[in-house]
């Protein structure tokens, strides 16, 4: 349409021409907000019609405006360029105005705006220019609808500064800061000086009306805001939130206010926030066989759709213990006592016990489960089996590979339900053996470290075998001429390359290593990990560490013996193998389900390629973030571009939902919704001191290293003590260089239990905040005969 002059009210809704800041007051407007008097010179040049520009002026009444760019695609979904643009206040005469409006224009081609549109793949646009009275401030500021620091959707931002709200904007001055729930209630604040900017009347006019902004706007909002000296509120801007993505709780079950819930155990088996695919694989399969587990002996009609023991919070899975507490009720000799030890190491207060049947009902859901037990093994072998023919297509149309993976979930969801028939007989026999140590009572940090000692030496275990292997191919290649300059001193893909081409034994050691341990990898069981077999570059990245440690400082693993019996009691005599061999059958059964997993994860990401390949999908990764049946639904969909552009869009904001999930943390315990810890409102009782579950006895002191992932414990050096959130088999190729083990959760069970004591580490799980207590190369004193942490 060219050059020309609108007032902001007129402003066709729908026009595209008069670019983001323009187009967001026009919304303003017809979501019922107060916005400045004001109008837009759209696509405006440098060759300005004076005149016209003068008489809307002059029909403002002149006095002071506020010029401001509105380029096309400024404050978009996809690009804000914020700040790149010209703005200028406090114009006042034609004359200024006319050199305001300019600037704005020459600020279209400024050179650190045509870098960004270079960076961000952005076209070259127009440049509209906004005139508006300004607004005599006696406070503003900035409001975001989500919290674009946490990301939390639940949580409304209000930054506010005396005066005009450029000085917040341009970090000259540190505004108030006020964060508001869903139910409009205040729950944090920080003040500047010791009298509030706003008062609670002002902020919950600007809370009430940015709520219905939002609803009309259907998307979150960044908006700014001043109140003139007579306290009435204008809104002088409104665009997207860029920087976050979806509801962190868009996916979230429904919990029950008195429900308690537990990070631990699932935990370590599920670190970080879950992609959408897993939880509706994975996370569906672990409530499918917790629900088989209680229809074979705790009195449960049936398996349903209803999530009863796993729930899902802000992308983080969580074990609803009160849901598996009903098994008290019918099983003879389960309590909710034994749970939270079995669980979480310790007794559970929060957990209460539900009203027990009557005994005959509990002894023969006692009958009932010593034969679910008894059958473990022939069910295992059974599944076994069958396993070996259990294939997913990677090749096919989408339809063909949705299919099948469709197909596939029955045989994936019995999967789960053999290992936890598996696994509970491993948590059974140990917490047989852990009562008849304390005589059936609680037990003292020396009568676990007992346990502890006792489970140690077991032989054969699936992954402890897995660090024999890997240790095995380390050192031999650390004894390599070239090691240094070959292997460490090189990229993961290069030292691969010679590790493959080699022609030393170690080359066919590690081949073989991934043709039995090549399924595994770090957070194993999320569908969207790769395994080692298909990402070697990532096992090879530890082993470089490991190879490097032992270049500076050779290691000797001194595996313990077999714990001597012969001095125990009859019982212990007769309990001792069994917990041993249980751990075995755990261990083996969860290689399998990892394999089974790992089968899967091929046909998902086959999918996507294929996807991609039919132009439905943008990028390939994109396909985890579905739940598993908005994917099928997917790909049925054959017509509707719409369909499609939705879901393109949705998933890329799930996935930058994703980052902000894994940034979230949650307290041991639960009961009701989780809601995530805000260490602002929390200070932790630093004595020097933390006190966990001692499950490798032993005493070491040693400096900290505290890691967070398995990049981050690449950095690792010899004889340090690790300190970790928790550690799955992505983490043992580190075993063999630490002199101990701390870990946030775990249990005597866990994966970093079971392989501490396999190299004789001293090891304390269950520390709960020893990742936010200790400091990488704090001294500390590891004690695990007595369970406590100390830094030195």
């Amino acid at each position: 349409m060219g050059t020309h002059f609108e007032w902001i009210q007129d402003i066709d809704p729908q026009a595209g021409e008069v670019g983001g800041k323009a187009a967001g007051l026009r919304k303003l407007i017809g979501w019922g907000l107060a916005i400045p008097t004001g109008f837009v010179i759209v696509d405006a040049k440098k060759t300005l019609d004076t005149a016209t520009l003068a008489r809307y002026y002059r029909a403002m009444d002149g006095g002071k405006v506020a010029v401001r760019s509105s380029a096309l695609g400024e404050d978009g979904n996809d690009h804000s360029f914020a700040g790149l643009y010209e703005s200028v206040l406090d114009v006042e005469g034609e004359d200024k105005l006319v050199d305001a409006v300019l600037q704005c224009v020459d600020s279209l081609n400024s050179q650190r705006a045509r870098e960004y549109r270079h960076q961000h793949g952005a076209h070259e646009c127009s440049m509209s220019v906004v005139v508006q009275r300004m607004v005599d401030a006696e406070a503003a500021g900035v409001l975001f609808s989500v919290d674009p620091v946490s990301g939390r959707h639940d949580r409304l931002v209000i930054d506010a500064v005396p005066g005009l709200g450029e000085a917040l904007v341009s970090g000259d001055e540190t505004p108030d800061h006020y964060e508001y729930d869903l139910d409009n209630m205040l729950c944090y604040q920080e003040l500047v000086g010791d009298v509030a900017t706003l008062t609670a009347e002002q902020r919950l006019l600007l809370v009430r009306q940015a709520r219905q902004a939002v609803v009309a706007a259907n998307e979150p909002l960044d908006m700014e805001w001043a109140f003139n000296k007579e306290g009435e509120l204008f809104w002088l801007q409104a665009r997207p939130v860029t920087t976050v993505g979806s509801d962190l709780n868009e996916l979230d079950t429904p919990i029950n206010p008195g429900d308690v819930l537990t990070r631990c155990n699932i935990g370590e088996m599920m670190p970080g926030a879950s992609c959408p695919l897993t939880f509706s694989t994975t996370g569906r399969a672990i409530e499918h066989g917790m629900q088989h587990m209680h229809v074979s002996y705790a009195g449960r009609a049936a398996i349903t759709d209803t999530w009863t023991q796993v729930a899902m919070c802000s992308g983080k899975m969580f074990l609803n213990m009160t849901g598996s507490a009903a098994a008290g009720s019918t099983v003879l000799g389960i309590d909710v006592k034994s749970m939270g030890l079995s669980l979480c190491g310790r007794i559970v207060d929060e957990l209460k016990p539900p009203p027990k049947r009557a005994i005959f009902v509990r002894l023969f859901g006692m009958i009932k489960m010593l034969w679910y037990l008894h059958r473990a093994d022939a069910v295992i072998e059974e599944f076994k089996q069958r396993a070996k023919a259990f294939q997913i297509p990677v090749k096919g149309s989408s339809a063909e590979l949705a299919m099948a993976l469709d197909e596939s979930k029955a045989f994936f969801y019995e999967a789960f339900a053999v290992h936890l028939q598996s696994s509970t007989t491993s948590g059974f026999a140990s917490n047989v053996l852990q009562a008849m140590i304390s005589g059936g009572q609680e037990s003292s940090p020396e009568e676990e470290a007992e346990a502890g000692r006792l489970m140690a030496g077991a032989r054969d275990v699936e992954s402890a075998v897995l660090v024999d292997q890997l240790d095995e191919i380390v050192e031999e290649i650390s004894r390599h001429h070239d090691a240094q300059a070959c292997f460490v001193d090189t990229t993961p893909r290069v030292a691969l390359a010679w590790l493959r081409g080699n022609g030393s034994p170690v080359g066919h050691k590690f081949a073989d290593f991934l043709d039995r341990h090549g399924h595994r990898a770090y957070r194993e069981l999320c569908v969207r990990e790769v395994c080692w077999s298909d990402a070697p570059e990532t096992l090879v990245a530890t082993m470089q560490a490991s190879v490097a440690a032992r270049l500076t400082r050779p290691l000797s693993s001194v595996r313990p013996d077999v714990a001597d019996v012969s001095g125990l009691s009859r019982g212990l005599r007769w309990i001792v193998p069994k917990a041993h061999n249980a751990v075995r059958r755990r261990e083996a059964t969860k290689s399998l389900l990892v394999d089974i997993t790992n089968r899967l994860k091929r046909g998902y990401r086959a999918l996507g390629n294929q996807l991609v390949a039919e132009n439905k999908l943008d990028d390939a990764d994109l396909v985890f973030f579905f739940l598993h049946d908005e994917l099928m639904a997917f790909v049925r969909n054959t017509s509707s571009h719409e369909f499609n552009r939705y879901w393109n869009q949705h998933t890329k904001m799930r996935r930058r939902a994703l980052d902000f999930q894994n940034r979230l943390e949650f307290e041991e315990i639960c009961v009701g919704a989780p809601q995530p810890i805000d260490g602002r409102n929390r200070s932790l009782d630093i004595e020097g001191q933390l006190v966990g579950r001692p499950v490798s006895r032993g005493i070491v002191e040693a400096r900290a290293r505290v890691a967070f992932s398995v990049t981050e414990a690449a950095a690792i050096q010899p004889g340090e003590i690790l300190v970790a959130p928790i550690t799955d088999v992505g983490w043992t190729p580190y075993f063999s260089m630490i002199a101990g083990l701390v870990t946030d959760v775990g249990s005597a069970v866990s994966h970093g239990a079971v392989i501490a004591r396999e190299y004789g580490l001293p090891a304390i799980v269950n520390a709960r905040y020893g990742t936010k207590q200790i400091k990488t190369g704090d001294m500390i004193r590891l004690n695990a005969d007595t369970g406590v942490v100390t830094i030195l």
